[in-house]
């Protein structure tokens, strides 16, 4: 923790450059301008580092940077955000991407990049792939901030809300999505997937691994390529390419 002298004060000024250069010529002290003094409210007053006052107030500490990981491939990029996150980007994108400053913010329990232009919000995801109006990007994987373009894919808004059976509640009784146990029936598991509102229910099994699987038949059926599966691996074929990580 620093001392409490006006060095280490949010309220003191730091000298110019100029100033700080005609104090070194003229072989003296340059002081600080506190702009809360005890001894002048509201009148900027001059300081020295070493003074204490019972105004002080310490400076932020300085947000740490993000440390990229190196990259698995040359086909793989990182580019550093806030809050100690950074984006997944295709090599190819990367220049391209990196000449702005990016930020994360969260939504919900997912991560996303995005920064600001004249006032407006703009998304990495979105940048990259430039849905048509009334149009969203999907992350295929779940991970917002994977921004590769084989992980993002243009969809309906119900299509994304589909993929999002990934994010589990923290209240679950179960550590499959779709899949819950009723205290009614002890050992018991049941199954429930939903599609415009209307609920199919699948159960009781004895063996909650089973009940996942069913669910993923089931979520197959109803969501087609957009279903999030519990067993992506298991998946047929044609539906792996949209089930991974």
């Amino acid at each position: 923790m620093s001392e409490r002298t006006c060095a280490a004060c949010a309220y003191a000024i730091q000298p110019t450059p100029q100033q700080q250069f005609n104090a070194f010529m003229a072989r003296w002290t340059c002081p600080l301008t506190c702009m809360n003094h005890p001894d002048s409210p509201g009148v900027l007053h001059d300081t020295w580092p070493g003074n204490t006052c019972r105004n002080f107030r310490a400076k932020a500490e300085p947000k740490p940077q993000t440390v990229l990981p190196e990259p698995p491939n040359d086909t793989i990029r990182y580019i550093a955000l806030t809050q100690g996150k950074y984006a997944i980007v295709d090599a190819a994108d990367y220049a391209w991407l990196n000449q702005w400053k990016w930020c994360a913010a969260r939504t919900g329990n997912q991560w996303y990049a995005y920064r600001k232009h004249h006032g407006k919000t703009l998304c990495m995801h979105r940048l990259i792939m430039n849905p048509p109006t009334g149009m969203v990007v999907d992350h295929i994987n779940g991970n917002g901030l994977d921004n590769r373009r084989v992980n993002l894919r243009i969809c309906t808004q119900r299509q994304n809300t589909w993929n999002h059976g990934r994010r589990k509640q923290d209240n679950a009784t179960s550590r499959f999505i779709g899949v819950h146990r009723d205290k009614r029936h002890p050992g018991k598991c049941y199954v429930r997937v939903t599609r415009d509102g209307q609920a199919t229910n699948l159960g009781p099994f004895d063996d909650e691994v089973e009940a996942a699987r069913a669910r993923d038949r089931i979520a197959l059926e109803l969501h087609g390529p957009f279903a999030y599966l519990n067993f992506p691996d298991e998946a047929p074929a044609e539906n792996k390419a949209s089930n991974q990580g």
